[in-house]
């Protein structure tokens, strides 16, 4: 399969151009989130524990910015897989401020710029309001969040499209991040992220992504079908099935010679012999892990 990172070559984009400013002539509002997702008592919990937020003109020149964590629901804890990924503790957020407080002055710095829509990247919308839905709020406060939740934009699918011309609608924010040159790391750290988002789109609109996003979409789809073939890949698991024979490896010479490795069911098929003839476990990363090694 080839992976060539030429550069796009398509018609740089103005600022009305691109999915979130599509709210031609008002302000944008960059969002991140991180989360506390889990099943709690037989039910699920979706509390939101940080919240960033980068304020800009519609040609995406900054306003503002807004950072804080916010404080657990009562009886709910962090598990160590949400603190070693956002490094946020149950220390630091049982004296975090309050949803309430941190709404409040969210709500209203969005209302002092005048803002037209909230962008966020993937499922924030949803994750905001599941958790806005299992939270008993007065009522002036409870009308003024759910505004501000329906005024979210998910980004992801429109921006996806036009870069990878309509192959792939789902980008994450890492494979934007490595299109664009800035690496592949996403920090998960509400305001970072939303400051990558932001800086993605500038890039977007300038022409100056690092790789093809055409390519990028189609690696992709070759290695979600190769993934799912797999059979082969653990050696603590699987090594009861390496054998040592020389017809195997002959057979696999055959099958490179024969350029089966252009496709990702006949690839993964290799893979798995080589790792069955004693050959070792292919991995096959993912586009932001191969652009970035």
């Amino acid at each position: 399969m080839s992976t060539n990172t030429a550069k796009q070559t398509t018609k740089k984009k103005g600022p009305s151009q691109t999915a979130p400013l599509g709210f031609k002539g008002k302000n944008q509002a960059f969002l991140d989130a991180e989360y506390l997702s889990a099943r709690f008592k037989k039910t699920s919990i979706e509390d939101v524990i940080s919240v960033g937020v980068v304020i800009t003109n519609p040609e995406h020149e900054e306003l503002d910015r807004f950072y804080s964590t916010v404080q657990l629901t009562r009886g709910h804890k962090l598990p160590p897989l949400i603190t070693e990924l956002t490094g946020l503790t149950n220390e630091e957020l049982e004296f975090a401020p309050s949803y309430e407080d941190v709404m409040t002055e969210l709500i209203d710095l969005i209302k002092k710029w005048q803002v037209g829509k909230i962008c966020v990247w993937g499922g924030d919308k949803n994750n905001f309001q599941r958790d806005f839905e299992s939270r008993n709020l007065e009522k002036p406060l409870k009308r003024s969040v759910a505004k501000f939740i329906s005024t979210f934009e998910n980004i992801q699918k429109d921006v996806s499209l036009d870069i990878t011309g309509g192959l792939d609608a789902n980008l994450s924010l890492a494979d934007m991040k490595t299109i664009c040159g800035l690496g592949g790391h996403v920090a998960h750290n509400a305001l970072n992220d939303a400051e990558d988002m932001l800086e993605c789109i500038r890039i977007i609109e300038r022409d100056e992504m690092k790789y093809d996003g055409i390519e990028a979409a189609e690696y992709k789809k070759f290695r979600g079908e190769y993934v799912k073939n797999r059979s082969f890949d653990d050696p603590e698991v699987d090594e009861d099935y390496i054998i040592d024979s020389p017809l195997g490896v002959q057979f696999l010479e055959e099958l490179k010679g024969r350029g089966f490795a252009d496709d990702p069911k006949t690839k993964a098929f290799m893979d798995d012999l080589g790792f069955i003839l004693g050959k070792g476990n292919v991995y096959m990363g993912t586009f932001s892990e191969m652009m970035n090694e």
